[in-house]
């Protein structure tokens, strides 16, 4: 059976768009065939630049960060215009924590390519992490206007400005993230919390009533905090 879906796989490769392959691995990184598939691609002779990006990708995601970076080391070496190599590489630094290398990295991918909406996100989050809250406010807010729908942008950028004491811009940025996903507890619970601090308890209450509704069960065990 392996070695079915492994000559399926070439073929693929071979005689179809290669990048609906790596949209498959792309779409689900913690399925267990990925490797199959990007081996499947080297044997073809197919793209070997994705096969070590997507790779590193799903070793990223499987904390293991020392294959990751030897990984991504091949990569760099082997492929130097690979841009997205230092996407790579600045996911993995922000992994380790080392948030100086990972904006790096990623200023290395945006002056090639500003509108990478991924770099400039995680970019922000490393901003953020280094405590630099308004040169991640700055890179949310290219995130948002390249993409106005990005509810994780509104959520994150009202987190920031949440902690440079910006309630008014942090509300209206929360407020727009649960009017786009409506799922997003982590918005309600920030929210209420600023409206608590503002001694607004009616309205902390009203927005931990709504996030239950939405099915937070969070929310529900924070409850007695809010309404009292």
């Amino acid at each position: 059976m392996k070695i079915l879906i492994t000559y399926l796989f070439i073929i693929i490769c071979t005689l179809l768009n290669a990048q609906s392959v790596f949209t498959l691995v792309r779409n689900d990184l913690n399925s267990k065939n990925n490797l199959w598939i990007l081996d499947s691609c080297v044997t073809a002779n197919h793209c070997k630049d994705s096969v070590f990006y997507y790779k590193g990708l799903i070793a990223l995601k499987q904390n293991n960060l020392t294959n990751a970076r030897l990984i991504c080391k091949d990569l760099l070496k082997l492929y130097p215009g690979f841009n997205e190599a230092h996407y790579l590489n600045g996911l993995i630094y922000l992994a380790s924590k080392n948030y100086g290398k990972s904006v790096n990295e990623f200023n290395v991918l945006l002056q090639k390519n500003p509108t990478h909406i991924k770099a400039l996100y995680n970019r922000a989050l490393a901003f953020g992490l280094m405590e630099e809250y308004n040169k991640a406010i700055e890179d949310l807010s290219a995130c948002i206007a390249l993409k106005p729908m990005y509810s994780l942008a509104y959520y994150s950028r009202a987190y920031w400005h949440e902690l440079l004491g910006n309630y008014p811009l942090a509300i209206k940025d929360y407020e727009n993230t649960i009017n786009l996903d409506p799922k997003n507890y982590d918005a309600y619970i920030g929210l209420a919390y600023i409206y608590r601090g503002l001694k607004s308890n009616l309205k902390s209450c009203e927005i931990i009533n709504n996030a239950i509704k939405a099915g937070s069960q969070i929310a529900e065990e924070v409850k007695d905090n809010f309404c009292k």
